[in-house]
């Protein structure tokens, strides 16, 4: 799971503000309160650009900013909405794919974690950096004046 918090440098975000499309965030890892992050260097399997896990505590750097990109017509992120993820300082979008999957035949015995599938920062947005939230703790939304309801992030 993971904890949406205001992005690095931003004001801090209130529990139950409804978030923007366009709106810089960052993710931190509830397991480990590290930030989801990135940087210039080449993922091992897919080619893209590496992701990982940054920070100590919950801070990081400007890597951790993420941008939300909404479906076209959305303003604002919604529960189960399907968004992509900006990298702010390198303009890729968050990625995965079933075809970068650490193995023996890829990695031999220092794979990261074996079996795990590689997330990495794309070029281009296409059906491999499309998200959306599953499961979670959710809290009361404050009410958008656009669409009056509690289902925001």
């Amino acid at each position: 799971m993971w904890v949406v918090k205001e992005a690095t440098n931003s004001p801090i975000c209130e529990v139950g503000t409804p978030i923007k499309c366009g709106t810089q965030i960052r993710l931190e890892h509830v397991s480990t309160n590290k930030n989801l992050h990135s940087h210039l260097y080449k993922a091992p399997l897919s080619g893209n650009q590496e992701v990982s896990a940054f920070g100590e505590g919950g801070n990081g750097d400007t890597g951790d900013n993420w941008e939300i990109v909404c479906e076209s017509g959305e303003s604002y992120w919604r529960r189960g909405g399907l968004i992509s993820l900006k990298h702010v300082d390198t303009a890729k979008y968050l990625s995965t794919s079933e075809t970068a999957v650490f193995n023996t035949a890829n990695c031999g015995g220092n794979c990261p974690i074996m079996g795990q599938t590689e997330v990495s920062a794309a070029y281009q947005m296409d059906k491999k950096t499309k998200w959306f939230t599953g499961q979670g703790v959710y809290f009361p939304g404050k009410s958008v004046s656009e669409e009056p309801d509690d289902d925001e992030l």
